[in-house]
C-alpha cells in the first residue's frame, strides 16, 4: 500500500534516503526515471549534490508542491497495488497540480486507488463515488451515474463547484 497525505513528512537526511525510505535496493538509475516521469528532475540537477544532498530541518527549500511530488515518487518507487490519496492535492499551485494530475494517471494504471478530497477537481478521474457526511456515508455509487442525476448530492455538489468560478 502507498500512501499520500496533504502533510509530507520529509527526514533530515539525504534525498535518497527521503525518497527509498532507505531502502538500498532502489537503485539511483530507478529514482531518477520515476523524478523525471514527475517533472522533478530539474529540481534535482539544481541540487549541489543531486541524489546526495542533505535535506535540513526546513527541506532545503522545497515547495510545498515539491515536497508533494517527493512523496508521489516514495509510492512510484514502493509501486503497491493499492494507492491512498488523502488530500494530496489541497496545497498545491496550479503549475504543480498540473504535474501531480500526470502522475496519478500513471499511478493509478493497473493499481486500486483510493481519494480522499474535498476538491471535486480531484476526483475526475474516480470511478466509484462515496461521499461521507457527519461520518456516514450518504451517498455512493458510479461517478458518471452520480454526476447526471439531479436528485443526486454529487450532483448539487459539481452544481455548486461550477458555480464558484
Amino acid at each position: 500500500m502507498g500512501l499520500v497525505t496533504q502533510d509530507v513528512q520529509l527526514f533530515q537526511t539525504t534525498v535518497r534516503n527521503n525518497l527509498t525510505f532507505f531502502n538500498q535496493n532502489i537503485n539511483d538509475e530507478r529514482i531518477y526515471e520515476t523524478l523525471e516521469i514527475l517533472g522533478l528532475s530539474t529540481w534535482l540537477y539544481s541540487l549541489p549534490q543531486g541524489l546526495d544532498t542533505n535535506l535540513g530541518p526546513d527541506s532545503s527549500g522545497l515547495s510545498a508542491g515539491q515536497a508533494q511530488l517527493l512523496a508521489f515518487t516514495r509510492v512510484f518507487l514502493k509501486n503497491p497495488g493499492l494507492v491512498i490519496l488523502d488530500e494530496a492535492s489541497s496545497r498545491l499551485d496550479p503549475i504543480t497540480d498540473k504535474l501531480i494530475e500526470k502522475a496519478v494517471d500513471r499511478l493509478f494504471t493497473g493499481r486500486t486507488g483510493i481519494i480522499i478530497a474535498h476538491r471535486l477537481a480531484t476526483v475526475q478521474k474516480a470511478n466509484q463515488i462515496l461521499i461521507l457526511e457527519q461520518g456516514r456515508v450518504s451517498e455512493y455509487g458510479q461517478r458518471e451515474k452520480l454526476a447526471k442525476n439531479p436528485q443526486s448530492r454529487f450532483y448539487h455538489l459539481l452544481q455548486a463547484s461550477l458555480t464558484d468560478y
